[in-house]
């Protein structure tokens, strides 16, 4: 693994346990086991460093797959694993959403490209939860369905500050399907009784949503 790599992947670890605003660029030298001038020789400073991150986060967001259409049953666990992934790779950067405002404030640059990534995922959030309405999957209003988008994005972006203020240790994998029941039992009333998208709350309980051995 090149210099540069290293240098964002034990970035990454230190915000993410330690919080972004606790660690230095000595801190992540010292790390590495490097001196700060090697550092700055590949990032000019923190603040490219968590831009290279957001950067990453934004290529990962991006390449989450969408619902490959077909029936309704497929594209319903379509929305629910473009969600985990999403939650995934949230988790993985977590350091960006432990405190979101501070960051954008201190990292103004950074800001667009979260906001461009946010509005991206309610766009195709948007689509899925319409196609559902269509396919009488799910019931409700267009009025309804812009309050269950609302829901959907605020547990997206505020779980983690939830999990945080709970005492809860932030790297607990287990806090992605934890989040992702939360937001399947905030559209289950307008699921209709006995359908398929039982089948996935259960996928979702068990933590077999995602076949990983599928996806190596």
């Amino acid at each position: 693994m090149k210099t540069a790599e290293k240098i964002l992947l034990i970035s990454l670890d230190l915000f993410n346990s330690q919080g972004e605003r606790n660690i230095t660029s000595v801190d992540i030298a010292n790390e590495l086991d490097i001196s700060p001038g090697n550092l700055y020789y590949h990032y000019k400073g923190k603040d490219e460093i968590v831009n290279a991150l957001v950067d990453s986060y934004v290529a990962k967001m991006n390449a989450i797959p969408q619902s490959s259409g077909g029936q309704s049953s497929q594209k319903n666990e379509d929305f629910y694993k473009y969600l985990f992934y999403c939650l995934e790779t949230m988790h993985l950067f977590r350091f960006l959403f432990q405190n979101i405002a501070e960051i954008s404030t201190q990292y103004p640059a950074i800001n667009s490209k979260l906001q461009k990534v946010a509005k991206f995922q309610r766009q195709y959030l948007r689509k899925a939860l319409t196609e559902q309405q269509q396919d009488a999957s799910l019931k409700g209003t267009s009025t309804d369905i812009d309050l269950l988008l609302d829901i959907i994005s605020l547990t997206l972006f505020q779980s983690l500050n939830y999990y945080q203020m709970q005492g809860e240790s932030l790297g607990n994998p287990d806090i992605v399907y934890r989040t992702l029941m939360t937001i399947y039992f905030s559209l289950q009333p307008y699921y209709q009784e006995g359908g398929e998208t039982a089948k996935i709350k259960l996928a979702i309980l068990n933590k077999t949503l995602i076949n990983r051995e599928a996806h190596s």
